[in-house]
């Protein structure tokens, strides 16, 4: 899967909303029922760039139509540990056990303080899993198991580091010139995808 570029770098942070889906619906009482839809969030994301030249401009209009619009997924990286800004991320899906699988990627690259949990339950280092560096889809770090999770089990991470999003297009019509408006203005809206 692609990976939005890099370079040229938007203004950091990028503009990262997690969307959570729950359905509020309200009884006759008043009183709220509300249900869970996502079990794990997915994260909105607006770039936004102050100046292009005409070749970095190339780039992203290149990507955005080989991607053909709104049709094919790809990751982007928050950066915003670029900005000196350290952000934890916590209870992210990494993955769901089949019973054979020992690897899962991590949802980020160059992670630190990385906490795994298999259906709730922390892990041990080393004892229990080995983190590797890299090497996952679009470069992202990786948990290697001593024994792969049971089938239909849950992992999860706590993490520092970069946050990879799996996200797309939110906009299928564009000219190059709103395409080009749009980053300078109010930037490109990509609408954020579950984990694959």
């Amino acid at each position: 899967m692609a990976t939005f570029p890099e370079s040229p770098a938007p203004i950091y942070p990028l503009l990262v909303t997690p969307v959570f889906n729950t359905r509020i619906a309200e009884t006759d009482g008043g009183q709220e029922q509300r249900r869970q839809k996502l079990s794990f969030p997915k994260f909105d994301v607006t770039a936004k760039y102050s100046h292009l030249t005409a070749s970095e401009f190339q780039t992203l209009w290149d990507f955005y139509m080989a991607r053909k619009g709104a049709y094919e997924a790809f990751y982007i990286y928050d950066l915003a540990l670029l900005d000196s800004l350290s952000f934890s991320q916590s209870g992210l899906y990494a993955g769901t056990g089949d019973g054979a699988t020992e690897v899962f990627d991590i949802p980020g690259r160059s992670t630190s303080a990385v906490t795994v949990y298999v259906d709730g339950v922390s892990k041990t280092l080393t004892t229990d899993y080995v983190l590797l560096t890299g090497g996952g889809a679009s470069s992202a770090d990786r948990i290697d198991f001593v024994a792969p999770p049971d089938a239909g089990e849950i992992i999860t991470v706590d993490f520092t580091g970069y946050l990879r999003i799996r996200a797309r297009f939110k906009a299928d019509l564009l000219s190059r010139s709103m395409f080009k408006y749009l980053l300078f203005s109010t930037g490109i809206e990509l609408k954020g995808l579950a984990a694959a």
